[in-house]
């Protein structure tokens, strides 16, 4: 397989050299221009693409642009830049075309790609979608990408799992099976013990920003994505010159520092990341144990008191590096490439005189071709290699314990004719697991074939119809399809409801199935090859009204999970032995109501609450680990003064207090009947707040500091099963140069 991969690689190599010096002898133009803003400020690093072909540009320092292309003729650019309103203008070679940009009062026509795959303005998705802008992730100012998405999304929670050491997620009542995070719109590999990716392997100074699709997105990506998608699109070197470094201190919450630096000249660009991330571990320690109560089915009522316990955050020492390479043949065609590396080093184990390490290699390559000015199609192939190795520190040894590798080729078509967008694709997946779960650390791999189909219908200006289905083959499982429909339609312009209806599909994956191993010697874990795939269905409907700086939303989903895959007892009445299995049903059910308005003096508030439930009791019980309650707030205030930009902005996230059960059924030695217990733990209500100030100053130069946890708050250690742990207030002070800027590139 990995020789395929190669050959097809260096395919693509040679037909673009030979493409490149075909085009070498080719006439080309120039067109030119700037973009300003409404005071005739340059603005810098402002996005120019031409419609109907693969060309993108940045302005450089001064707010200029040059833009080379095959014909003499008119063509129709949009310029786009952060916090301004897009605009579209007709311009031709030989002119230089004067673009100014001005102030938007909403976000609602930044462009995203993760709904349809294909660029669209953010009001015209028949998905309510939310995009975490560049401009917010530098205001949030985050270490990393899990506090970042908690601190910007209403109803997502990050656990830890201190068995495997994992970050766990939660988004509208799913874990992370049914969540889908893309990088740059493509799967990521690296789904160890715990089910979710590691989240470490972003760096969030590399991230151009976050689309998040909140309903099910399944037709065109991956039939599992029926809790969402979250697609972290990274920063492209779109600027005639990019060079920037940056460094974060906060103390024992860590250190960050990014280097980046790229070219945009003519046909080609380059851009080069590196970044080097470390923090220290930590303990929590409680002071005393928690108290707990467990019920009895015969009415005894037993309260005892857990130790004292403590839990140790992992710290971490993390390199990663990124090069991305693009060509313009001519205004048809383009050509992407993208290796990364990543290198998270853990502490040792002090118990067992080893440290981890985990590493990632992805090679990835596209072509873009564009017909004419309304199709486009795209062949992509992705390697993305993903292990973890043991590394004994008194010996010279290696165990290695993991790997996961996902390879991926897709062929994908978007055309418009009419009042009708057709999409539709087909891809292949091949995944290859090592892993410790698995008997005798064996090696497995199966296999999916996947097509779609979708079409966009427009029928009048206000109605918008989105029907889609996709096909999955995946090895030992039969041929499935999984539909879905999407209505968006607005009355009125500052007026829009969408509602939806979609499928999931997910095949149990190869530790579900082959798994085989010892918890400490106590408890055998087992898989199970009978098991059934995941079936899910999603109803979602939403409102929005967005008029004059003020945008409102109102949305609520229901989701009803079939053959739920979860660990389950082989025989209670002798050990403790579990092996996976197919539950019944798991139904979850939310709503999320938004407000943000945008004074014009600067000022920006914004407010989220998100109400959840599982539905998951039993005898009147509660059984859920779900918090129902939470809230987000928000106030960013943005000024000018002489050459400087400052902006203070504070968050407030806050999640409700929670009472859940325990349910064990036992069997009374004395009588022989069956005896059920429901034990309660209690989670206090938590409030995490933030406050920034950041400083532009002349010469790129920018600088600023936070106070992290603003209110002091501190997690007790046996609570980390819940959320990922506070620990206290920091300080962090950041400073960023764009040396491009500073020497006017």
């Amino acid at each position: 397989m990995n020789k395929i991969f190669l050959l097809y690689l260096f395919a693509i190599l040679q037909f673009v050299t030979t493409s490149a010096k075909a085009d070498a002898a080719s006439s080309r133009y120039t067109i030119r221009g700037t973009v300003t803003d409404e005071c005739n400020r340059p603005l810098p690093g402002a996005l120019i693409a031409v419609s109907g072909t693969t060309i993108k540009q940045g302005t450089n320092s001064k707010g200029m642009f040059e833009i080379t292309v095959n014909e003499n003729r008119n063509y129709d650019i949009t310029a786009s830049y952060v916090g301004f309103q897009p605009k579209h203008i007709i311009a031709r070679p030989g002119q230089n075309a004067s673009i100014t940009l001005f102030p938007s009062r909403t976000n609602l026509n930044e462009v995203v790609v993760t709904g349809t795959r294909s660029d669209r303005p953010l009001k015209d998705m028949p998905v309510l979608t939310r995009v975490i802008s560049r401009r917010e992730i530098e205001t949030i100012n985050a270490i990393d990408l899990t506090t970042l998405l908690q601190t910007a999304l209403p109803g997502l929670q990050f656990s830890y799992n201190d068995m495997s050491q994992a970050t766990e997620i939660t988004y509208q009542g799913l874990g992370g099976k049914a969540v889908l995070f893309l990088l740059d719109g493509e799967r990521i590999s690296g789904e160890g013990g715990a089910n979710n990716i590691d989240y470490s392997r972003f760096n969030v100074n590399d991230i151009e920003r976050i689309e998040i699709v909140r309903g099910a997105a399944a037709t065109l990506y991956d039939s599992r994505a029926i809790g969402g998608v979250i697609n972290i699109i990274t920063r492209k070197g779109f600027r005639p010159v990019t060079a920037c470094v940056s460094t974060r201190y906060a103390g024992r919450n860590g250190e960050m520092y990014s280097v980046s630096a790229g070219v945009n000249r003519k046909n080609f660009s380059a851009l080069t990341s590196f970044g080097y991330r470390k923090r220290e571990s930590y303990t929590i320690a409680d002071s005393t144990g928690k108290v707990r109560e467990t019920r009895l089915s015969n009415g005894v009522v037993k309260r005892d008191t857990l130790p004292a316990y403590q839990s140790t955050i992992h710290g971490y020492s993390i390199l990663d590096v990124s090069q991305k390479l693009s060509y313009v043949f001519n205004d048809q065609l383009r050509a992407d490439f993208r290796g990364s590396y990543y290198n998270n080093r853990r502490p040792s184990n002090e118990y067992k005189k080893l440290h981890q390490v985990y590493t990632d290699l992805t090679l990835s390559g596209k072509l873009s071709y564009i017909p004419s000015s309304n199709q486009n199609i795209e062949l992509t192939v992705i390697r993305d290699d993903y292990q973890k190795t043991n590394v004994f520190d008194k010996v010279d040894l290696k165990e290695h314990v993991y790997r996961n590798i996902n390879t991926t080729g897709r062929l994908y078509y978007s055309g418009t004719l009419g009042k009708h967008t057709i999409s539709a694709g087909v891809d292949y997946v091949r995944e290859d697991l090592k892993h410790y779960f698995l008997p005798d650390t064996a090696q497995m791999h199966t296999s999916q074939f996947s097509c779609c189909l979708q079409e966009d219908w427009k029928p009048w200006r206000q109605l918008n119809i989105v029907a889609g289905v996709r096909a999955d083959k995946v090895t030992r499982y039969k041929l499935h399809f999984t539909p879905k429909l999407s209505v968006m339609y607005r009355p009125w312009a500052f007026v829009t409801a969408r509602a939806g209806y979609s499928q999931g599909y997910r095949a149990p994956n190869l530790k579900e199935l082959y798994q085989e191993w010892s918890m400490g010697g106590l408890i055998q874990m087992y898989g199970n090859p009978n098991l059934k795939p995941e079936v899910g269905s999603q109803l979602s409907a939403s409102v929005e009204y967005d008029k004059n700086g003020l945008n409102l939303s109102l949305s609520s989903y229901y989701n009803n999970y079939l053959n739920k895959i979860t660990y389950a007892y082989v025989h209670p009445e002798k050990n403790m032995d579990m092996r996976w299995e197919n539950a019944d049903s798991v139904r979850t059910f939310g709503v999320e109501a938004t407000a943000n308005y945008k004074f014009v003096w600067g000022l920006q508030l914004a407010g989220a609450y998100t109400y959840i439930t599982d539905y998951n009791k039993k005898n009147g019980y509660n059984l859920s680990w779900l918090r129902p309650h939470s809230a987000k707030l928000s106030a960013v205030y943005s000024k000018k003064w002489g050459k400087t930009t400052e902006t203070l902005s504070l968050y407030a996230n806050w999640v409700s207090a929670l009472s859940t059960y325990t349910y064990k059924s036992n069997k009374d030695e004395q009588t022989g009947k069956g005896v059920e217990s429901f034990t309660r733990e209690d989670f206090e209500a938590r409030t995490i707040c933030s406050l920034n100030l950041r400083s532009q100053l002349p010469h790129g130069i920018t600088i600023g500091v936070m106070i992290d946890n603003l209110l002091n708050y501190k997690d007790k250690a046996v609570d980390s099963g819940l959320q990922y742990p506070q620990n206290g207030r920091t300080y962090v002070a950041t400073i960023s140069i764009n040396i491009a800027d500073m020497l006017k590139l």
